[in-house]
């Protein structure tokens, strides 16, 4: 056995893996984000896509209340019903808010506070930090979308007492919810990844989602092609709705074509991320 005087030694052991790594930061990041300043505020705003949603299904078995007729007649088409619930412009907007309230600060804030080598010297990697921070963000997109969409549908059993659903509405509450979290959630990381200053990668999610608008626009002016539909992060979900959902395709391309745009978008999205806090590690270990 080896006797060392006292004091302060280097380990030369290695630590263990052991269970999800990433799991202690997803559930620390839920605390954190609910524990923010004004997080109850963001999050009622971020609820009333569904409670507006939620009277229409209720107005719509109670025809003496003459109201939301629009929204009730949409009932009819149970798949159109769900895709315009997660799709409209108002859900999108709402996750782009969430985004920008707490997914700004997830990898911008390890930035400013150097809070890089606290998490590699844990028994955690790239990949593991990555899939932590994800976590938080789907989370919080899928509760106030997908799960609300859900939650939505179990109202409507109770509401009209029938209990069916159609294949391609299944489908949709499936895959629809998940696509756009997964989306919006690659974009939100990449750009929080950019720069320490959490104002400015806040600043620049919102700046992307609304520049997105004018410059598709522009180009399908300038150049006269139907696929710059797909510059716009809106237009794109909306047609993702419509083909996940058969409801039918809202801008004139291919529905199939919004779908390959999200994936690719996110797979290169994640992609950037990984190779940007592979730079961040390797300064790590070069300054030590």
């Amino acid at each position: 056995m080896t006797i060392r005087e006292k004091g302060y030694h280097s380990w030369d052991g290695e630590l263990k893996k052991t269970g999800i790594q990433w799991l202690p930061m997803f559930f620390n990041g839920i605390k954190t984000v609910f524990r923010k300043r004004f997080s109850k505020i963001v999050f009622a705003f971020s609820v009333m896509p569904f409670l507006v949603f939620l009277l229409a299904t209720y107005v719509s078995t109670r025809p003496e209340l003459n109201m939301m007729k629009r929204m009730v007649r949409m009932l009819d088409n149970e798949a159109q019903f769900f895709n315009v619930f997660l799709t409209n412009g108002w859900m999108i907007f709402t996750l782009v808010v969430l985004g920008a309230y707490f997914g700004a600060e997830l990898i911008s804030g390890d930035i400013k506070f150097n809070s890089f080598p606290l998490y590699f010297s844990r028994p955690i990697d790239r990949k593991d930090y990555i899939f932590g921070k994800f976590s938080i963000v789907l989370f919080y997109f899928y509760l106030f979308s997908g799960a609300a969409a859900i939650l939505l549908y179990i109202f409507k059993i109770i509401f009209t007492g029938t209990l069916s659903i159609g294949f391609y509405t299944l489908l949709g509450l499936i895959v629809v919810p998940f696509l756009v979290a997964f989306y919006l959630a690659s974009i939100v990381l990449l750009v929080s990844s950019i720069s320490r200053n959490t104002r400015y990668v806040k600043i620049t999610i919102f700046l992307i989602y609304f520049m997105s608008f004018p410059i598709a626009r522009l180009l399908i002016n300038v150049f006269d092609s139907k696929y710059f539909y797909l510059v716009s992060i809106h237009w794109t979900i909306e047609q993702l709705g419509g083909f996940v959902f058969n409801t039918g395709a809202r801008y004139p391309y291919p529905g199939w074509l919004s779908l390959v745009v999200v994936i690719a978008v996110s797979l290169g999205a994640c992609l950037l991320l990984y190779r940007r806090i592979g730079k961040l590690e390797g300064q790590i270990e070069s300054s030590n």
